[in-house]
């Protein structure tokens, strides 16, 4: 039974071709036991061969919390070459929250202002980009991404995970609603910290 497995994963070899991946899967490839991951690794890369990037569902026991209330907006980032977790929050005040998963301190909290403004036109861009078409799904990178970093982002109205690797597989609306979101995180405020600070508190 040993020397079986080892077999089937021996048979399965993945080569580099340009900047294309071919994968040659031995007929163990379709077995039901292969991990999740896996399988989704063999998907992304089968999809991405035909110049597309089908998405799979996320196990609802890796879906991420609700939003709080008075929560927009909530982006949780991970991995990449530090391995590390932030999320950032936008509420509906238009204050926007950056932190460190872990980060016992809190030494790396970042928070500011956004315009009310700003925060009704994120909101009408989520609606025509059809965000909540992408309700719990995730784009997963190809199997052989390695120190890319894994965006869970979620709405009112679902979850969607993509990753680095797979960012530029996406569908237009999605890629337009990130934009919006880029936008929204990059945008400038006059307002200091400090005052912010005491509003989030």
């Amino acid at each position: 039974m040993k020397r079986q497995i080892f077999t089937a994963w021996a048979l399965t070899a993945i080569f580099s071709v340009g900047s294309g991946l071919i994968i040659l899967n031995s007929a163990f490839a379709g077995s039901t036991n292969l991990l999740p991951e896996t399988a989704n690794q063999i998907k992304a890369n089968k999809s991405l061969k035909a110049g597309k990037l089908n998405p799979v569902p996320i196990p609802p026991s890796e879906l991420p919390p609700p939003l709080d209330a008075g929560v927009v907006f909530r982006e949780i980032s991970s991995g990449g070459i530090t391995g590390r977790t932030y999320e950032t929050v936008l509420r509906s005040d238009g204050v926007l929250i950056r932190v460190r998963i872990g980060d016992a301190n809190d030494s790396e909290r970042s928070v500011r202002r956004v315009s009310l403004e700003e925060v009704r036109r994120f909101q009408r861009a989520l609606e025509r980009f059809r965000f909540g078409n992408f309700k719990n799904l995730s784009y997963p990178a190809p199997s052989g991404a390695a120190d890319f970093i894994t965006y869970t982002l979620t709405s009112k109205e679902g979850t969607v995970q993509y990753n680095e690797a797979s960012s530029e597989h996406l569908p237009q609306n999605l890629l337009s609603a990130i934009a919006a979101w880029e936008q929204i995180k990059n945008s400038q405020t006059s307002q200091s910290n400090t005052h912010i600070l005491h509003l989030a508190g």
